[in-house]
């Protein structure tokens, strides 16, 4: 299988995403761009945020055009930010097809599979739903109240509110997930995601994605070595 991935951010997508390929589908090897890749490959793109990311999509598009049959898969992984999981997935969605109208897909590549992977609201939500991170009994007085507001041992991750001080839900997550690490000598940052990139951490969201009813979509982070979240190119349709 070959496959392209591109995600929206420049520092964590570009180093999780590898990681995750490496320890979940070892065979497959990076590669620099679509014409490098012969069998069992994979070529990732940055987006450099949102929403300089969606200009990506087109060279993206007429890169496998040009390639007939190279690639199998294209997987989009970007942000829904403040947005709704739907609004963000039909905003990819539109931008998708309106770059396919430019490009002789159907002809050159009708087996193509679109994988839109949304992170809601930002990757580091994921990680918040990591069973093994938020200890049971919180030590430090900001854990303990952010736990009391929410607590993501229990309650899916993906419907946590904005804590009173934050701006954003995106960097209130980043704060939690940074607070929940920290109680057990971890450090995370954008430009070093340490632990949550380790083969341990892989494994363990695989497993727990297939067997936890806590998050509505089972999407904490997409179990990369199934087709799951896979979206046609026909249809536009979600299947899972």
């Amino acid at each position: 299988m070959n496959l392209v991935l591109l995600v929206e951010g420049a520092e964590t997508e570009p180093r999780v995403y590898e990681a995750w390929l490496r320890h979940r589908l070892p065979a497959l090897r990076r590669e620099a761009n679509v014409a490098d890749l012969t069998t069992n490959g994979y070529v990732l793109v940055s987006g450099k945020g949102y929403p300089s990311c969606y200009r990506r999509i087109a060279g993206l598009l007429q890169d496998i055009d040009a390639n007939p049959g190279r690639v199998q898969e294209l997987w989009i992984c970007i942000d829904s930010e403040e947005d709704t999981y739907e609004g963000r997935h039909a905003e990819v969605q539109r931008a998708v097809q309106a770059e396919l109208q430019n490009t002789r897909m159907a002809s050159t590549n009708p087996s193509l599979e679109i994988r839109v992977i949304i992170q809601h609201c930002c990757i580091e939500t994921w990680f918040l739903g990591h069973d093994g991170f938020l200890r049971a009994g919180p030590q430090s007085r900001q854990l303990v109240e952010l736990k009391r507001f929410y607590d993501v041992s229990s309650d899916d991750p993906e419907r946590m509110a904005t804590y009173p001080g934050y701006v954003t839900r995106a960097s209130f997550h980043l704060a939690y997930l940074k607070a929940m690490l920290a109680e057990r000598s971890y450090r995370y940052s954008k430009q070093r995601p340490g632990v949550v990139i380790t083969r341990s951490s892989a494994q363990a969201w695989s497993s727990s994605r297939r067997t936890s009813t806590r998050c509505r979509r089972g999407a904490r982070a997409p179990d990369i070595s199934g087709a799951s979240g896979t979206c046609s190119r026909r249809s536009g349709r979600q299947t899972t």
